[in-house]
């Protein structure tokens, strides 16, 4: 009984190792590529457990990095950014959305994975002419589809906007 119980839970020990690699790779790499560090974010691990606790709009957990002062990443660079953020796609982690701002120089990737039953990792990137921002959250599908399928309630969540 108790071998089980230490095979299912190295198992299990195991799936979140390797969700929290991806993020910390594409960490890494943005790192060691524009020779940047990402910013300390004073309170991020209370924040954390905040949301693990109290699980807003359906989350249960995030990581964030956030890096600043870049080399500059400009329209020429579009390509190698997408090669770039390709490398992170995996059996896992599948490409969900890609968007390039001509007018902002703005890139975004959202990244998901389909490997839970009731909740999916999302892995989002946006890049910036000069900064760039990671943020990995485990989100419960039954709200990231009520949220998807009504963006007034989601809107409520956040507050009004007239955009």
């Amino acid at each position: 009984m108790t071998a089980r119980f230490l095979a299912v839970f190295l198992a299990a020990s195991g799936v979140v190792l390797i969700a929290d690699s991806e993020f910390d790779h594409v960490v890494k790499a943005i790192e060691v590529h524009y020779h940047t560090k990402r910013t300390h974010i004073p309170f991020l691990g209370v924040a954390n457990l905040v949301v693990k606790v109290a699980h807003p709009a359906g989350a249960s957990e995030f990581k964030l990095a956030v890096f600043e002062d870049l080399k500059s990443i400009g329209d020429t660079d579009e390509r190698e950014l997408d090669q770039f953020m390709h490398e992170f796609s995996s059996s896992r982690l599948r490409p969900l959305v890609r968007v390039h701002s001509q007018r902002d120089g703005e890139s975004i990737y959202i990244y998901a994975s389909d490997d839970e039953a009731r909740s999916t990792r999302m892995l989002i990137a946006t890049f910036q002419r000069d900064q760039a921002t990671v943020i990995q959250v485990k989100v419960d599908m039954n709200e990231l589809l009520k949220w998807v399928g009504s963006p007034d309630e989601a809107s409520s969540f956040f507050g009004h906007h007239d955009w």
